[in-house]
């Protein structure tokens, strides 16, 4: 009688299978029909039951890991010496091996419990939310798009916010914690970075994340690139303890030039930066200022990432009624110049890595500037490689942009 739990065939076609949530922890008891996991399939999630009642021992397959149909999952400890194997297929030369004892605890523990529905699942990991993070509205407390959606629009805790200056802006994560600004990019505010700013207040960073003047629930209007920048500087000050580490994503590599000119950055992080060469896809600018439907907004939004999001009718009838304000059409033709991109940062950026930590991080699958325009720069700036990522590169490589962002503030 075999200890071990295998994956067993969910579906005629299926030959391998994704982890995307244990149920029970490690030592707990269970009862036969409790689900033990959730694994994901070409097709959709499915849970996998006990077929007795036994204990959980060892986790042999970590949230996230692909297994083959019949590779073992976890070691299991019987009860009242009944059977505990799920029934599947011998195991073949091609079963995925059982990885390190030690890695699955660490990359299971976020996960534990989490019950999500596929969407709701997909929305988390390309914004790069823990899903486990988040409270779930539908049945037995399944975690559903709509609250991945609220995430991500900001519904979540912050240790405050408000409106000072007339910039909106949101701080989270202990008081003594490295203090980063995050600076979003055209079009969008503070909510884009729900995911990478999670990580790093778990990590123990300080983090301000404002709504750039022309945008989101700031007041203060932004018709030229200059303008940006407009309070930024005080309201760092006035929130955070001494000079911070700044993130930009894109056009937000404007205002955080300013902010490092004016002596309060300690570092300087620029990811997808415009500002850098001429190319620049100049529809998806000229869409987000001029759109007013939801299907305009779905078809922009395909093109800033990898992964096209599979936002609800919703919440993209909610951007398409914020876009149709208006705010952006000055700002939008002030950008794009005769021949590309109207506002150069190059120079400015050379000087400041001379006496500052400067980075870029340059998504090779971007399809609104040219990433090999962010890579052709002073060797005094340190360029990381996302292959795999768009344009919103903290949505498609959460994980790379994460670990970049911790090292680069480690005190």
């Amino acid at each position: 009688m075999s200890d071990l739990l295998t994956l067993p065939r969910l579906g005629e076609t299926m030959e391998e299978g994704r982890v995307t949530g244990w149920m029970v922890a490690p030592g707990a008891q269970f009862r036969r029909g409790d689900t033990l996991l959730e694994v994901e399939t070409d097709k959709t999630v499915v849970e996998v039951p006990a077929l007795r009642d036994g204990t959980l021992g060892e986790i042999l397959a970590a949230v996230g890991d692909m297994v083959r149909v019949g590779a073992p999952l976890a070691r299991l400890a019987g009860a009242e010496g009944a059977a505990t194997t799920q029934p599947a297929p011998e195991p073949t030369t091609e079963a995925t091996p059982a990885p390190p004892a030690a890695a699955p605890a660490a990359r299971q523990s976020t996960a534990t419990g989490v019950r999500a529905t596929p969407v709701a699942r997909r929305l988390a990991r390309q914004a790069g939310l823990d899903i486990a993070a988040l409270s779930g509205t539908g049945r037995r407390g399944r975690i559903e798009r709509a609250d991945v959606e609220a995430a991500l629009a900001g519904a979540g805790p912050a240790a405050s916010t408000g409106l000072a200056r007339d910039l909106a802006h949101a701080v989270t994560g202990p008081e003594d914690g490295a203090p980063i600004v995050l600076l979003h990019g055209f079009g969008a505010d503070h909510s884009i970075w729900a995911g990478l700013s999670a990580g790093l207040v778990r990590a123990g960073r300080r983090v301000l994340a404002v709504d750039l003047p022309g945008h989101g629930a700031t007041r203060a209007e932004a018709p030229t690139p200059a303008a940006l920048a407009t309070g930024l500087s005080p309201l760092v000050r006035d929130v955070l303890p001494g000079p911070a580490h700044i993130v930009a994503h894109s056009m937000g590599a404007i205002p955080a030039i300013a902010l490092a000119d004016a002596g309060d950055a300690r570092s300087l992080t620029l990811i997808a930066p415009a500002g850098l060469g001429l190319a620049i896809d100049r529809e998806v600018i000229a869409g987000f200022a001029a759109a007013r439907a939801p299907g305009e907004v779905a078809h922009l939004l395909d093109r800033m990432t990898a992964t096209p999001l599979a936002l609800s009718p919703a919440a993209l009838q909610r951007v398409a009624d914020d876009l149709a304000r208006g705010r952006l059409r000055a700002l939008a033709e002030a950008l794009l110049g005769g021949a590309g991109q109207a506002v150069s940062i190059r120079r400015q950026l050379a000087g400041l890595a001379e006496s500052l930590p400067v980075r870029i991080l340059a998504p090779h699958r971007d399809r609104i500037l040219d990433w090999r325009d962010m890579v052709d720069v002073s060797p005094q700036i340190a360029v990381h490689h996302l292959p795999g990522a768009g344009h919103m590169a903290a949505w498609d490589a959460p994980n790379e942009v994460l670990a970049i962002m911790l090292a680069a503030t480690a005190p």
